[in-house]
């Protein structure tokens, strides 16, 4: 029998990286995401996640000893990467001749199983090597072992799942000048997309395996185990130092719960973009408390690359549109038309015209009438300029709400006044149900 059908990798997995090899599709998201961006400047040497793909496209080859060879010097440069422990681990039983798979039938039989200590792959001790796999300390368990082998299809599936060139995230409506990159994650992939803006287009540049919480996305309250979906903002960046190794390398602070997430009484705080413990190389897709988990390397790349204020999209799946789709057009076109008939009235000193674009809760709130007071205050007999305009869409089954971050400019400013409103739909019509200085947490 075929060695790729032995191997504890289902035959459809292996088919698909087989099948994107032979179109010549990129080894990973990585790989595509960094061959679309405009420049690279040298050669870079490929990450693990890259290697282990390449060990799968080797085993779908039938190119046992390479596969072996490469998952050798793996688990060797990265010996806490548990999933390609886990390839090299059944590579070994498999050419030690040792019979069984990973299948729920078999796991019991290697309970015993990661970390695999790293030897020289030798004929030899092909045998030894084997023994030692299933005998390494750290118990697994069932769900462990269905965690690692899920992580796995998660990176395989996203090698060739890449969104096609021009298609953004459809949440993104228009972006400021002031926005270098946006981030989108796909909980349902376990992926995080890191895509630069440039004169109003987005780009894919990057693409980082990630893991969420241990009951998925979707959070309502303090200790949920879920990671919020919705529209953030980064906050500080913290140093690894600063942090328990818990942690990892560092963190990046998300602001949840936003202004919509307190709207419908989400509980809950402390969600970040972190590092993984020192002693895994990465999580299990779904191991996290609540915030997103990175691999230290790729944490470390991320907080290399985004600023303050970073827009943070989370979404259980992502919906990809054209940057040039009509529908996606004309929602932007739409939600601006608001904006601008709300900078209006403010500019005619027509507080009841503002006030109508806003629902009665927030007119009527002490925070709300606090603002009101500030807006005419800066509007009174002064000509302010509305700039730097980013807008984001979002629906969920509660509603379906615009987040705009923007700036006020006059002449008797020094600094503009950076606000974020989020509207609500209401009917047909958009409603301000909060305003406020942009957080900077």
């Amino acid at each position: 029998m075929p060695f790729c059908k032995q191997f504890w990798l289902s035959a459809a997995w292996v088919a698909t990286a087989g099948a994107a090899l032979a179109a010549g599709a990129p080894a990973t998201p990585r790989a595509a995401a960094q061959a679309n961006a405009a420049a690279a400047a040298k050669p870079r040497q490929p990450d693990a996640e890259e290697r282990l793909v390449q060990i799968i496209a080797l085993v779908q080859n039938q190119q046992l000893d390479q596969a072996l060879q490469a998952a050798a010097s793996l688990t060797a440069d990265v010996p806490h990467f548990q999933a390609a422990q886990l390839v090299y681990a059944d590579l070994l039983r498999f050419r030690s001749g040792q019979p069984g798979a990973l299948t729920p039938a078999a796991v019991a039989q290697r309970a015993m199983l990661l970390p695999v200590k790293h030897a020289p792959a030798a004929p030899a001790d092909a045998v030894a090597l084997a023994n030692a796999a299933a005998s390494a300390q750290g118990a697994q368990t069932l769900e462990q072992l269905q965690g690692l082998q899920d992580e796995i299809r998660r990176r395989m599936h996203s090698s060739q799942a890449l969104p096609a060139a021009g298609q953004v995230p459809s949440e993104f409506l228009s972006l400021s000048p002031s926005v270098r990159q946006v981030i989108a994650i796909d909980a349902s992939q376990s992926r995080l997309y890191l895509l630069r803006h440039d004169k109003g287009q987005l780009q894919l540049v990057d693409s980082f395996y990630v893991s969420v919480g241990k009951l998925g996305v979707g959070k309502l309250e303090e200790g949920d185990q879920r990671t919020p979906e919705g529209i953030y903002f980064v906050g500080r960046q913290i140093a690894g130092p600063r942090l328990p190794e818990f942690y990892g390398k560092g963190a990046l602070t998300l602001n949840y719960p936003n202004d919509w997430d307190k709207a419908m009484g989400r509980s809950g705080s402390g969600i970040w973009l972190h590092g993984a413990p020192p002693d895994q190389f990465a999580r299990l897709p779904q191991a996290s408390d609540g915030c997103v988990v990175l691999a230290n390397p790729d944490l470390i790349a991320l907080m290399r690359t985004v600023d303050k204020l970073t827009p943070v999209l989370i979404r259980e799946q992502l919906k990809w549109v054209a940057q040039s789709d009509a529908s996606h057009r004309q929602n932007t076109e739409a939600f601006t038309a608001v904006l601008q008939q709300w900078h209006q009235a403010w500019m005619q000193d027509d507080p009841q015209a503002a006030l109508q674009l806003a629902t009665p809760q927030w007119t009527t709130s002490a925070e709300g009438q606090a603002w009101q007071t500030r807006m005419a205050g800066l509007f009174k007999g002064r000509k302010v300029e509305l700039q730097d305009i980013s807008t984001y869409g979002w629906k969920d089954d509660k509603g379906e709400i615009r987040v705009a971050n923007l700036k006020l400019k006059s002449r008797e400013q020094a600094q503009p006044l950076s606000l974020r409103q989020y509207w609500r739909k209401v009917g047909k019509d958009w409603r301000l149900f909060s305003e406020d200085l942009q957080n900077q947490s």
